[in-house]
């Protein structure tokens, strides 16, 4: 598909300010790059979602590289959650084609795709969730950290110990079929997982702020690539329009690690909430655009 040129130069612009979100909070960006592509850009859906996830791989693939020698990253836990990643991601991508082939219905003063706005609906719920459960928590807590996760209180054999999170013992079923969920949402939705990992590692695993931004990366990466493989085989990708999105992704990650090295862990995350709230914004727009214009 051959888009303007104001498109691919808008995807530059994205592509770089996603970059400084996966430096500064370890997440793919895939939660703000599908709606920013199809509300501000025009591009379908299915194609935004596709598209996105090559971007999340390959901006992720330099994030990790950048952080390589922090000593940050827990390769084991991303193993785990990875175990149930694969399933997720197929059904996740089945259960979008099947919303894109669903009749449009009437939304307002006009009839709108179903996929598309049951896609944004989904989104904008998840988000705000994540959006106020975080900004509540940073401002009620004078900590720099959470208390323990609330896996470590889950006691499903067989158990793991994460250096990352001081020896505690963890379900290992627990975490693979959240690694199930986080699959799921990047097949359906074309995120990577990251807008849910940071919270989840901080609040559910247990992990220092920093530790579960930069193992998210790796968690990102592997759910990303799986997800690249099932959207290209589908038909949801379009190469010329992830060049931009990666070019600019690569430039603002140097700018988001540095940011996230100076910052710390509890202003980290009432950042992220901010970030979280304004794709919800976006998404309320996009509904709101199908709702009252023709």
């Amino acid at each position: 598909m051959i888009f303007p040129i104001g498109v691919y130069l808008g995807a530059l612009a994205i592509g770089a300010s996603i970059g400084v979100l996966t430096g500064m909070f370890g997440v793919g960006g895939g939660f703000l790059i599908t709606p920013l592509l199809n509300v501000l850009l025009g591009v379908p859906i299915s194609i935004a979602v596709g598209t996105g996830v090559v971007q999340i791989l390959g901006v992720s693939t330099a994030g990790i590289y950048r952080r390589r020698g922090e000593g940050l990253i827990d390769y084991k836990m991303a193993l785990i959650l990875f175990g149930g990643n694969y399933v997720g991601v197929r059904l996740g991508a089945r259960t979008l084609g099947w919303l894109n082939g669903l009749e449009s219905i009437s939304l307002g003063s006009r009839r709108a795709p179903a996929g598309e706005v049951y896609t944004l609906l989904i989104f904008a719920v998840l988000l705000i969730g994540i959006a106020v459960w975080m900004f509540l928590d940073t401002s009620r807590s004078h900590t720099e950290e959470p208390p323990q996760g609330l896996f470590a209180r889950v006691r499903l054999p067989p158990y793991t110990h994460l250096a990352s999170v001081g020896g505690t013992p963890l379900s290992i079923p627990v975490l693979s079929y959240f690694g199930l969920a986080l699959g799921f949402l990047t097949g359906l939705l074309g995120i990577g997982g990251g807008v849910i990992l940071l919270p989840a590692l901080v609040y559910l695993v247990g992990m220092r702020t920093h530790c579960a931004a930069a193992t998210s990366l790796v968690i990102v990466w592997l759910t990303s690539f799986v997800a690249t493989i099932t959207h290209s085989l589908a038909g949801n990708t379009d190469l010329l329009l992830a060049v931009p999105l990666l070019v600019g992704g690569s430039l603002g990650l140097q700018v988001g690690v540095n940011v996230c090295n100076r910052t710390g862990g509890a202003r980290l995350r009432r950042y992220f909430c901010f970030v979280v709230l304004a794709a919800v914004v976006l998404i309320v727009g996009k509904l709101g655009a199908f709702a009252f214009f023709r």
